[in-house]
């Protein structure tokens, strides 16, 4: 019975210190890789905050979460007040928000679906490519977590730190900063619970007995070698910068195309005309091209026309980018 007893304890000293070399051993690349991926293939439960920066406050939000091990998600609002009873169902096919105060239902493409999953790949070989990742150990709703922060080359401080549970790889916390350090955008969940099994009933989008307003979005992403076909060419990669175009889609009017360099992103629109611009934007004129640049927060924009052409640029994008970019239009 001791010999026993002995061997229970050994074999539980063994399955810890294994479990605790295993997180340790990993690179910072494996656990981002690892949790980049695991969306909609774990089961939990959970409450979540976010909040982002805009306009001088954060504006916050709270929710109930559940994930289903099948690509299906749900999400129900319960902060602010005017979110209450907003409902976001993805049952791995299609996307349904549904805002309750406001009467309208939008449809769109799953986020797990093969376009989305493909942008979403795209930004973690971005990362790996123009950052230095650290890791660290630390502690996250009682849990052991890896703490990854995400640097850029030549910057001081992270632009990116994520809280990696070391045994389901699920991201607990996240927090986003500006070049300068400044925090704009965060979000954690306060309580999560990895033994629930959500039913399936709670991805199924049942129609609301009160009239409702219908929107779809069925965006159609274009190949990066047929996108000639929509509009001039613009160039799809900046290099030397980092940035890579990772989706086209055609919006009204014309088409977008997402720039990234894994954390930083912006939008170029190619448009049959521009809408109205920011009467606080600035003029400004290079290579014989007069553009308008306004800043809002953390998101900068430009605007501009070339002979029958008009371009929108929307993100964290630096001014040289877009220079470099009309010079290549034209």
């Amino acid at each position: 019975m001791k010999k026993l007893l002995n061997l229970f304890f050994v074999l539980i000293f063994t399955v810890a210190i294994t479990s605790q070399l295993s997180a340790a051993d990993k690179t910072p690349s494996d656990i981002l890789t690892t949790a980049w991926n695991i969306d909609g293939k774990i089961n939990f439960i959970a409450t979540e905050t976010t909040g982002m920066y805009v306009r001088d406050k954060f504006n916050v939000t709270i929710s109930r979460v559940f994930s289903l091990s099948e690509n299906k998600f749900r999400r129900e609002y319960i902060f602010p007040p005017f979110l209450v009873g907003d409902l976001l169902i993805d049952d791995g096919t299609r996307s349904y928000y549904y805002q309750s105060q406001k009467k309208v239902l939008t449809i769109s493409p799953s986020i797990f679906g093969p376009s989305q999953r493909e942008s979403h790949n795209k930004l973690l070989k971005l990362i790996l490519r123009n950052y230095n990742l650290v890791s660290s150990s630390d502690k996250y709703l009682g849990r052991d977590v890896s703490r990854i922060s995400v640097y850029p080359a030549d910057g001081r401080f992270p632009l990116l730190i994520l809280w990696i549970d070391n045994q389901t790889n699920v991201i607990l916390k996240r927090e986003k900063y500006l070049p300068n350090g400044k925090i704009y955008e965060y979000s954690f969940y306060t309580d999560i619970d990895f033994n629930a099994m959500p039913s399936e009933r709670l991805f199924v989008w049942i129609k609301p007995k009160e009239e409702f307003r219908v929107i779809e979005h069925k965006e159609k992403f274009i190949p990066l070698e047929e996108a000639g076909k929509y509009g001039p060419e613009i160039p799809y990669s900046f290099q030397k910068k980092g940035y890579e175009c990772i989706g086209i889609k055609e919006v009204p009017g014309g088409i977008a195309c997402q720039f990234s360099d894994g954390i930083k992103n912006f939008m170029v629109f190619n448009l049959e005309s521009l809408p109205p611009i920011p009467p606080s934007s600035k003029k400004i004129t290079t290579d014989g091209i007069r553009y308008s640049y306004w800043q809002i927060d953390s998101i900068n924009g430009f605007a501009w026309n070339y002979k029958k052409e008009s371009f929108l640029v929307i993100g964290m994008v630096e001014r040289d980018i877009i220079e470099e970019l009309i010079k290549s239009i034209r």
